[in-house]
């Protein structure tokens, strides 16, 4: 007769053992639908985020196939405004922030300069001075944190001087 922890140790180390192969996974949270899988939808501070591609007063008017899902969220911001932020929740090793960036748009603010706190502590800053072009960059990586601990985060953006924000999606791993 084989002895017992003979017989017993594939299936432990199925059971114990089988989280170390786990496949890494990107997964999207758009500005406005959110992430398809966990359910969260970026929370926005202020009233004056406009959903982008439906604003009709907005001077700044990306291609909405340009962008991911067709949609982004957008604000100005100038000092002594309410400060908008926006707040994304995830569980991951790294994040990535995406925004569009306008150059030149007449009569519109098109500077970009943002701050990101991740848990509490400041992880940088994004600027982005306007040039002669009428060009829009799509799918700018304003913010890259990588090697974080596999666990709940969560990311807060703000405009830090008078600014366009234009977000996108973030992607986490």
């Amino acid at each position: 007769m084989l002895p017992r922890f003979t017989v017993l140790s594939p299936a432990y180390f199925l059971t114990h053992f089988s989280r170390c192969f786990a496949a890494i996974s990107n997964r999207t949270i758009d500005d406005t639908y959110g992430d398809a899988i966990t359910g969260f939808i970026p929370i926005y501070t202020s009233a004056n985020w406009n959903v982008g591609q439906n604003c009709s007063r907005c001077f700044v008017r990306p291609d909405p196939h340009q962008a991911f899902d067709s949609s982004w969220h957008d604000i100005t911001y100038y000092v002594g405004d309410e400060p908008p932020s926006v707040t994304l929740e995830f569980t991951g090793t790294a994040i990535y922030l995406f925004s569009i960036v306008p150059n030149t748009v007449r009569e519109a603010l098109t500077n970009v300069s943002l701050q990101f706190i991740l848990d509490g502590v400041p992880v940088g800053t994004y600027a982005h001075t306007m040039d002669d072009s009428s060009t829009f960059e799509y799918s700018v990586p304003v913010l890259s944190l990588e090697n974080l601990l596999n666990e709940p985060h969560t990311l807060f953006a703000e405009p830090i001087a008078p600014s366009l924000f234009l977000l996108d999606r973030a992607i986490y791993t």
